[in-house]
C-alpha cells in the first residue's frame, strides 16, 4: 500500500513539470478556438523536525499532490464543461507509519445548449471516488472506505446559470444519485446506505449485503473561479447540495471546497484549502465505536510547488 501510495504522489507531481511551458490563460487545442484545456496543478509539503524540544511534540513530514483540470468545449449554442479533480496526501509523525491525509477522485462531465443570454439547458455526468483504502486510524486493520468504495455515479437534468467565465450554477430537480460499495465486508456492515447483510447469532453472515444503492433526488452546483492581483492569487470554490427525495428529504447532502493559491515566486506557491462534507450516509465510528454521521473537515496550509495554466 505504501508503494501504491508514493507513486500517485509522484506521479500527480509529475505533471507540474509535463505542463511548465503551458499558457497561464489556458492551452487552446484547436484553430478555431472551440477546445480549451486549462487546470491547476500543486505538490505541497510540510515539515516539522524537532531536536530536545521541551515544549514536547514529534517530527511530521507530510506532502501531497493535487490536480484539478478543464477542458471546455464552447462554440455557437453549444457548451460542454468537463472536469477532473485528483488529490493524494501522505503524513508520517514520529516513529509511527506513513498514513493517508487526502484522498480524492472527482469526474464531472457537462453539456449545456444555449436558451438565453446566460442559461443553458443542462445535463451533468458525475464519477466520485478514491484511490485506496481509508482507516480510522491509529486502527490499520479496520477499513472504513476503499476504492470504489464508495463510488458515486450521478446523472443531473436541469439549467445551468454562467454569466460569464468565473461563475456557474446548475439546478437539477431531476437526479439519479448511484451509491457502489464494492468492498464486501462494508456492504455486509451497510455503510454508505447500502443495505446491510444478515447474520445468525453466532455471527455467520447468512445473507450478503448489498452492493448498489439508487436515489431520486434535486441537485444544484454553484462553482465560482478567478484570480486576483495580475494571476498573484487564485481562487477555486465549489458547492453541492443533494436532497433525496425518496427517503428524508429534509438531510441535504452538503459538499463544500474552498482553495487558496498565492504565488510567491515563480512555481513557489502557498496554499491553503478548507473542505467541508456532510451526508447521513457517510459515517465514521465515535469513541464508542458506533457509526455516527458528522460534519467532516479538512483544513490544509502548505508550501510547494503550485501551477495554473
Amino acid at each position: 500500500m505504501r508503494n501504491r501510495s508514493l507513486s500517485i504522489v509522484v506521479a500527480v507531481a509529475a505533471m507540474l513539470l509535463f505542463v511548465g511551458s503551458a499558457s497561464a490563460q489556458g492551452v487552446v487545442l484547436s484553430r478555431d478556438s472551440a477546445w480549451v484545456f486549462s487546470g491547476n496543478l500543486s505538490a505541497t509539503f510540510n515539515q516539522v523536525a524537532l531536536t530536545n524540544w521541551v515544549a514536547g511534540g514529534e517530527n511530521t513530514l507530510g506532502g501531497e499532490a493535487a490536480a484539478l483540470l478543464d477542458l471546455k468545449y464552447a462554440k455557437s449554442k453549444q457548451l460542454w464543461q468537463n472536469t477532473l479533480e485528483l488529490g493524494y496526501g501522505l503524513m508520517k509523525q514520529g516513529d509511527k507509519g506513513v498514513i493517508k491525509n487526502l484522498d480524492k477522485i472527482d469526474f464531472a462531465s457537462q453539456y449545456g445548449y444555449q436558451a438565453t443570454q446566460a442559461w443553458y439547458y443542462s445535463a451533468l455526468f458525475g464519477v466520485k471516488t478514491q484511490f485506496a483504502a481509508g482507516y480510522k486510524y491509529p486502527d490499520t486493520k479496520n477499513v472504513i472506505s476503499d476504492f470504489a468504495a464508495p463510488l458515486y455515479l450521478q446523472l443531473s437534468l436541469g439549467a445551468s446559470y454562467k454569466p460569464d467565465n468565473h461563475f456557474s450554477a446548475l439546478i437539477s430537480p431531476l437526479t439519479a444519485r448511484w451509491t457502489f460499495v464494492l468492498n464486501q465486508d462494508l456492504a455486509d456492515q451497510g455503510a454508505f446506505g447500502v443495505k446491510s447483510g444478515t447474520f445468525d447469532a453466532a455471527g455467520v453472515r447468512t445473507a450478503p449485503g448489498e452492493n448498489l444503492r439508487t436515489e431520486l433526488g434535486g441537485y444544484i452546483k454553484l462553482g465560482y473561479t478567478n484570480s486576483f492581483f495580475n494571476n498573484m492569487l487564485g481562487l477555486t470554490t465549489k458547492l453541492e447540495l443533494f436532497s433525496n427525495y425518496l427517503e428524508n428529504p429534509q438531510n441535504v447532502d452538503v459538499n463544500y471546497d474552498l482553495l487558496l493559491d498565492f504565488k510567491l515566486r515563480s512555481f513557489l506557491t502557498a496554499r491553503a484549502q478548507l473542505t467541508l462534507i456532510y451526508d447521513d450516509d457517510q459515517k465514521i465510528p465515535n469513541a464508542a465505536g458506533k457509526p455516527v454521521a458528522a460534519l467532516q473537515v479538512r483544513q490544509m496550509f502548505g508550501l510547494g510547488l503550485a501551477y495554473r495554466f
